[in-house]
């Protein structure tokens, strides 16, 4: 529908209300069903448009007594003049409120004038009602409220005169004079909640206009011509059905499952405008194809392994909204570059885009089927990308980790073949990885610079990454779902002893730990006997003091790292020590020896079923190694076996930013 189109439905719907109480009075039955067909073709194209408030001002609207009553605060109220102040419509555009549902009710069902039902949007609808009546407007919209006929009474009859009152008691008081009278009466029916919040909100928009630097008509302006609905109609029903839909809308809207989502509101754009009242089989064919086109994208959408490669790992994973991605996809293309602060704020965006191009097009419908098959294109670019295992690997791991969004790597793919994107997407990570591993004094990579205390986000980044890099040498794929929703540690390979102990809980505790590692198939039997007599003595000789006999608790020490292994001081925290953990298995195996770690990291994985990473299960299996004669220790050549697969895995990437310089 056209700008000038739009404009002349709006002023024909006008026109059917402002003349309604006349149509009755018509006795022709044909002429009747005429005005009533009329009337339906006219709220049928108004069914998803743009409404400016003074588009609104001749209609009249009720909420039933399903719905409950007014309930904004005076924070709402004010939050609603601001943001209208504050709106800069010298641009020529516009303020967007939310979403306004109605459902008409023509004379012929109501037996009285034609109406509008405000199935959602009542509060917003009320709040601008009491601004025009404060600034005096001489034309403005009804509501009428049926939960409460007072409410209407008062917002239409009393609500100027309550600014004379301080105290919404002081205004009930002076509508009483005799508890026998009428007056009493009429004052007690008055005297409810509704009525209150109606009085509150009232005088919240007395004192804001009080304010000295806000200019009334030019605010009443920026209302009536420059602040717009999105004017949502559902159809009117059979009499018998009428208010059971209503009620069936409100309920789905108010537990949670509203409709009016971005996505929602263009997909009702586009069927509406492929709509003909003339259409024959293929335009039947082409709409139902575009409706299961689109419940197809939806469910693959819903692929939970499809949406976690698309997603980052801080977000929750949404179900209700993903098709939104599809159209932000393109809003952004075609703002790309360009900063509009309002449409950055606006949750209606990309339906506002859409709806623009249509309201341009000369062929609505041809519109619709080239903007639904760009979307479709970007869809299956999407697909493709998760099917192509290189490419689900280096998308999924950019936007998982929040290096990237889905948006930018959209517009980087414009235009290039596939081995050139992918080329862009290892380009983007040796990035990421060199602001890990930047050496700031040499000002170049450099491994041992990444530690354990580095910023946690990064290291676990780094060990996702190592885990996708072995997924691919081995032509699996790697899980964004499994990674997304498991909370994750990192672990120290060998653990270092401590030289100290700090408290006689904690040598008592450490005692008993080493009498059963020394019990266990943990400690080769050839060193069992030395290393248990070592225990013994500094047992024997410190009598529970700490302070005494510390050369002979080293002494064990040294003669058991000897054993299960030995990192210098400077060494333990480097990331050729390190590996990813579920948190839940990182706090039970806490500071054990490597061969401890390695049998209750496999029963956690045997046992209890718990993921552990391949990257990880391969260093405890020592699979990096060159040799392996023991499995007691993390020895030397094990850790730099595990280095050199490290750094093959950053090579892969750096290597591509290297040749490049």
């Amino acid at each position: 529908m056209t700008n000038q189109t739009s404009d002349s439905m709006v002023k024909i719907e006008n026109l059917i209300e402002r003349y309604q109480p006349e149509f009755t009075n018509v006795h022709s039955a044909e002429m009747q069903v005429f005005l009533k067909e009329i009337q339906n073709l006219v709220a049928s194209n108004n069914t998803l448009i743009l409404k400016s408030v003074a588009d609104v001002l001749p209609l009249h609207f009720f909420v039933d007594d399903y719905q409950r009553g007014y309930k904004w605060l005076p924070q709402q109220v004010t939050e609603l003049l601001n943001d209208i102040n504050e709106f800069d419509s010298s641009k020529g555009e516009f303020y967007c409120l939310q979403p306004v549902v109605v459902k008409h009710h023509s004379a012929l069902n109501t037996g009285e004038k034609g109406c509008w039902e405000l199935i959602d949007g009542q509060q917003r609808m009320t709040t601008i009602f009491m601004i025009l009546s404060y600034l005096e407007h001489q034309q403005k919209y009804t509501i009428e409220y049926r939960t409460r006929k007072s409410s209407s009474v008062f917002l239409n009859e009393y609500l100027p005169s309550t600014l004379a009152y301080e105290q919404w008691d002081d205004f009930i008081a002076s509508q009483s004079f005799d508890s026998e009278t009428e007056e009493a009466l009429h004052a007690a029916e008055l005297d409810n909640v509704d009525n209150y919040h109606f009085y509150t909100a009232y005088k919240t928009i007395a004192e804001w206009f009080k304010q000295p630097d806000v200019d009334k008509f030019a605010w009443s302006n920026k209302l009536l011509n420059h602040t717009k609905f999105i004017w949502y109609a559902a159809r009117e029903e059979d009499e018998s059905v009428d208010r059971l839909q209503s009620i069936d809308i409100f309920m789905r809207i108010n537990s949670g499952k509203i409709p009016l989502t971005n996505a929602e509101l263009i997909k009702a754009l586009f069927l509406n405008n492929v709509l003909k009242q003339d259409k024959n089989e293929i335009d039947l064919f082409r709409q139902s194809e575009l409706s299961l086109q689109w419940d197809m994208i939806e469910h693959g959408l819903q692929d939970e392994e499809f949406w976690a490669f698309l997603s980052s790992s801080n977000k929750p994973s949404d179900h209700t909204t993903r098709i939104d991605m599809l159209f932000d996809l393109r809003k952004q293309a075609a703002h790309f570059g360009k900063r509009n602060k309002q449409s950055e704020s606006d949750e209606f965006s990309s339906f506002h885009f859409y709806n623009d191009k249509l309201l341009g097009a000369a062929d609505k419908e041809k519109t619709v089927y080239d903007l639904w098959h760009e979307v479709k294109k970007d869809y299956y670019r999407l697909l493709e990308w998760f099917k192509d295992d290189e490419l689900y690997h280096l998308v999924g791991f950019i936007v998982s980790r929040d290096i990237r969004n889905v948006q930018d790597l959209w517009q980087l793919a414009d235009r290039k073949g596939k081995s050139e994107f992918a080329l862009e997407l290892r380009k983007i990570i040796a990035e990421e990885l060199y602001g890990y591993f930047e050496n700031k004094e040499l000002g170049q990579f450099d491994f041992d610079s990444m530690h354990y205390n580095a910023k946690r986000k990064n290291v676990i980044s780094i060990f996702i990454l190592f885990n996708i890099s072995v997924h691919r040498t081995n032509k699996t794929r790697f899980s964004f779902k499994t990674y997304r929703d498991m909370s994750w540690d990192i672990e120290h390979i060998h653990a270092q002893q401590s030289k100290e102990l700090d408290a006689v809980k904690q040598y008592q505790t450490w005692y008993d730990d080493q009498q059963a590692l020394l019990g266990s198939n943990h400690i080769p039997e050839v060193q069992k006997q030395e290393l248990i007599e070592a225990l013994e003595h500094w047992y024997s000789k410190s009598s529970h003091d700490l302070t005494s006999h510390r050369e002979l608790r080293n002494t064990y020490i040294e003669l058991l790292e000897s054993v299960v292994g030995e990192i210098p001081d400077d060494e333990v925290h480097g990331i050729d020590n390190l590996c990813l953990l579920p948190s839940r298995v990182n706090r039970s195996i806490g500071n054990e020896i490597f061969s401890v770690k390695r049998e209750r990291i496999i029963n956690y994985e045997r046992e209890q079923h718990l993921f552990i990473p391949i990257g990880t299960k391969n260093v405890f299996s020592k699979f990096y190694s060159d040799s392996v004669s023991q499995m007691y220790k993390w020895s030397e050549s094990d850790k730099q076996g595990y280095r050199n697969a490290l750094e093959d895995c950053f090579n892969y990437y750096l290597d591509v930013k290297g040749n490049e310089e």
